[in-house]
């Protein structure tokens, strides 16, 4: 298999990588959100127990959330990376995330494409 090959394999793949994560992170949102609603409920008829046994799926769901995040969000960096090598362009930008951007918001990180327009792979859709 020639290099070429094997990058746009590469490429392909982790492009199936980070819309599965997109998707579990628009799941675990929806999730968080119902689960949000039951603690507002169980807070205000004063259920303590069944508050704080939601209160600890809350913490959980928003752990894994994260996760999933911060793997979608290396993913489109590895995207822009794999498509400029298969492509051939030069980089338009740095899009590598360091540790200090992932305690970033959706609506802060946007990862633009090798043409440098935003790209399918712009970590808002995961919100």
């Amino acid at each position: 298999m020639s290099t070429h090959t094997y990058m746009q394999v590469k490429l392909t793949s982790a492009e199936r990588q980070f819309r599965y994560a997109c998707r579990q992170v628009m799941i675990i949102s929806s999730h968080l959100e119902e689960a949000t609603l039951q603690y507002h409920v169980a807070d205000r008829t004063g259920n303590k127990i069944f508050s704080y046994n939601i209160r600890l799926r809350l913490s959980i769901l928003d752990g894994v959330r994260n996760m999933f995040y911060e793997f979608a969000a290396k993913k489109a960096a590895e995207i822009i990376e794999l498509q400029q090598s298969v492509f051939d362009v030069i980089e338009p930008r740095d899009v590598t995330l360091g540790e200090s951007d992932s305690d970033l918001s959706a609506d802060d990180m946007s990862v633009t494409s090798a043409s440098g327009s935003e790209s399918d792979y712009s970590i808002e859709m995961c919100e």
